[in-house]
């Protein structure tokens, strides 16, 4: 039965390469370029502006209205912003600047428990922040706000952060292209005519554009690394259950859920990870992954793959991508002596079926359909004639699910051996680096036609940390990168190997002012 998954493949491949000139000259003309950004105070990390902040150097009000200011120019071309709290977000920065100038303590003491005091950040809108919108594109919830905030946002209001806004993500988190019928969709800050990416593509199209310091996103299947990738910022998926997804929309009934869906965060810059991570990570967690402990890079194995071999349902990944992971490769290897392995495990060639299947095993996948009494058939004869009030992007996932569900095997005992072989492989000091997707953003519903997830599924599916690392553009102009992934709380061995990346490739750089 599984053939009929490699037809669909192979047909989605050869549907691809017929319909991309079509996409492309659908876009002509129609590409809107970003303001430029002339106040310096945007190119600072969130680290430096902490630090900066407790010793009385910048005021939270300073970098609140920096962000503000700038969110108000790019927002009307992006459309990123579901729902912003800019006069709160006032409020608290006058608090944060009045308590400083009151307040006894010393900045190390400051920077131990309130780490990020004054410092504004952006949120996925379906990780709930009190008050404010929480109905995750679905047309039957538009009005609906969260009473609570989720523990990953109650975390970042502690440490001393203020949240300025919740941003777009297509219709419950289920697209890799963010758009849904109560918002609509967000733009790619380096070409409008693009896909920011999904589900976390607000929170990817803000980074981008210079229009967020630090941003929190969800990760099922790549949500956070792929939008990571198309905005040429950092994205990192925790290992699972390091991060609470408490007050997370929507949620499963199944415990395995929680081995797929993970909470972290998306920075320009590679240190502003190791902070946020710091701030969101469970207690307990956080001594597990000892963040704080230095890595010694001389001592780290580094596996690599620049595709998938043996698949002829793959698309092949593009030339600049697959430099990357060469010229990741040999930095590291010139820069910081680790020992390069060629990772080409044996059962790669069907990782993305396994891997996929795996995830669609799951026995309780939130379904708005059944929650409405709703039916497939009827829902999709309704969009054909403008009447259903559910996504494409919905039904398109939905059919997706419907296939692996009744057509896939049980790969359950595959993706455990794979799992066990790979993090056997990897121990503890160990990373594979390999394409984050197949290429750089595409045009605005060109993913119909694109396998873009199967080097994304790896990570959720396997239960492995995963950091994406902008490495540049393509002859596009578009960002490019890698994703760097080790064994369970391992994460800090991700976060270091962005570090040493950043100096190779440069790190986040902002979008043209004109066209290339």
């Amino acid at each position: 039965m599984e053939v009929i998954i490699i037809i669909l493949f192979l047909l989605t491949r050869i549907l691809d390469f017929i319909t991309a000139p079509l996409f492309n000259y659908n876009a002509r003309n129609k590409r809107h370029h970003l303001p430029p950004f002339t106040d310096d105070l945007l190119r600072i990390s969130a680290t430096d502006i902490a630090r900066k902040i407790r010793n009385r150097e910048l005021s939270s009000i300073q970098i609140c209205e920096a962000y503000i200011k700038r969110i108000k120019e790019v927002n009307p071309i992006l459309n990123a912003v579901v729902e912003e709290r800019f006069k709160e977000a006032f409020h608290e920065a006058k608090l944060v600047d009045g308590y400083l100038k009151t307040t006894s303590l010393n900045c190390r003491e400051l920077s131990k428990i309130k780490p990020l005091l004054g410092v504004p950040v952006t949120v996925k809108e379906c990780c709930s922040v009190k008050g404010l919108s929480f109905c995750v594109g679905l047309k039957s919830r538009e009005g609906y706000k969260a009473s609570v905030d989720g523990e990953v946002v109650a975390k970042l209001k502690t440490s001393g952060a203020i949240i300025l806004l919740v941003s777009n993500t297509p219709e419950l988190a289920y697209s890799w292209e963010t758009f849904n019928n109560v918002t609509g969709y967000t733009n790619n800050p380096y070409d409008t005519t693009c896909t920011a990416g999904g589900s976390s593509g607000g929170e990817g199209a803000l980074l981008g554009s210079a229009a967020s310091l630090v941003g929190i996103g969800s990760d099922i299947a790549g949500s956070i690394r792929l939008p990571a990738l198309f905005n040429g910022v950092f994205g990192h998926k925790p290992t699972p259950r390091v991060v609470s997804i408490k007050g997370h929309w929507p949620q499963s009934m199944d415990d395995k859920f929680q081995d797929f869906l993970v909470i972290g965060p998306l920075t320009r810059y590679a240190s502003d990870l190791y902070l946020m991570m710091k701030v969101i990570c469970n207690d307990k967690c956080n001594l597990k992954l000892k963040l704080n402990k230095e890595v010694e890079l001389e001592k780290l194995k580094v596996f690599y793959m620049e595709d998938i071999r043996g698949s002829v349902t793959l698309p092949k990944v593009s030339a600049e991508i697959r430099e990357a992971v060469r010229r990741s490769v040999k930095y590291l290897r010139k820069n910081c002596g680790v020992s390069i392995i060629d990772g080409h495990f044996p059962d790669f060639s069907n990782v993305h079926l396994v891997c996929i299947s795996e995830l669609f095993s799951l026995k309780d996948i939130p379904n708005p359909l059944k929650w409405e009494n709703a039916s497939y058939l009827i829902e999709l004869i309704k969009f054909l004639i403008g009447k259903s009030k559910f996504s494409f992007n919905l039904m398109y996932s939905l059919f997706v699910q419907g296939i692996y569900k009744y057509v896939a095997g049980n790969h359950t005992q595959e993706n455990l051996a794979l799992k066990e072989e790979i993090i056997k492989q990897l121990g503890t000091n160990g990373v594979i680096i390999l394409p984050t997707s197949i290429g750089s953003a595409h045009k605005h519903n060109q993913m119909y036609f694109k396998n873009i997830y199967s080097y994304l599924i790896i990570a959720n599916a396997l239960g492995l940390p995963s950091t994406h690392v902008p490495c540049g553009f393509d002859r596009s102009g578009l960002p490019i990168g890698v994703q760097v992934l080790a064994a369970p709380y391992q994460d800090r061995l991700c976060l270091a190997v962005a570090e040493q990346l950043e100096r190779c490739f440069g790190g986040w750089v902002p979008p043209p002012e004109r066209s290339l």
